[in-house]
């Protein structure tokens, strides 16, 4: 009987097995929450590395661009030559927001081996919330010429421009055949706000003899 006794003792009552079976399941939930904050957390990283890796290739294709700004004439559709050789407005190149294009140089093209100039005609637009770089292989187009597009960031909800002249800064630009000292570009992106970027321009207008040789 002694021994019947001693077995019975040594085993687990049914209370006991509910309670380690919850105390296990407890510790499974935990250990699952701690796992999945920890993945969530990481693809949040992951996402914000991509995101900032983005807004950096776009700023050094933008500072290529208008760090080599030219004041220079250019035809659009075989018309005249427009003397507005910085454009930049509401709607421009049927952007969502505002648009700009103008003419770079710095274009290498060795020994002439690509398609296309020296130099080029480039614009920045926002389209479907996509900021995107159109550019055409030659400044002066022909009627019927298409831009090649490439969209360099998602999520950009607006984009605008100032210009420094006059010692200040102004939301337009209309003056010909010249450029200001300096454009402020300001892109809204969703979730992080708005990004400004300045860059100074070196004092540049068409002179008598160049209006002559583009006309």
């Amino acid at each position: 009987m002694s021994a019947i006794n001693h077995r019975h003792q040594q085993g687990f009552t049914l209370l006991e097995v509910l309670v380690a079976i919850a105390v296990f399941a407890m510790l499974s939930l935990s250990a699952n929450q701690v796992l999945t904050n920890v993945l969530r957390s990481d693809a949040q990283s992951k996402d914000h590395n991509q995101r900032l890796q983005a807004i950096q290739r776009t700023m050094i294709m933008m500072d290529n661009d208008f760090r080599q700004i030219v004041a220079r004439k250019f035809r659009s559709d075989a018309e005249k030559p427009t003397d507005n050789i910085l454009q930049a407005s509401e709607y421009l190149l049927d952007s969502s927001s505002e648009g700009i294009t103008f003419v770079r140089g710095g274009w290498q093209n060795p020994q002439s081996m690509f398609p296309r100039g020296d130099v080029t005609r480039v614009g920045y637009r926002i389209i479907d919330d996509n900021l995107e770089r159109v550019w055409f292989r030659y400044p002066d187009t022909v009627t019927g010429a298409k831009p090649l597009v490439r969209v360099l960031l998602t999520g950009v909800t607006d984009l605008k421009f100032e210009f420094y002249y006059d010692k200040q800064w102004h939301k337009k630009w209309d003056k010909a055949k010249s450029l200001p000292a300096g454009i402020k570009v300001i892109m809204t992106l969703k979730k992080l706000g708005e990004i400004e970027r300045i860059y100074l321009l070196p004092t540049s207008s068409l002179t008598s003899n160049k209006q002559e040789q583009e006309g």
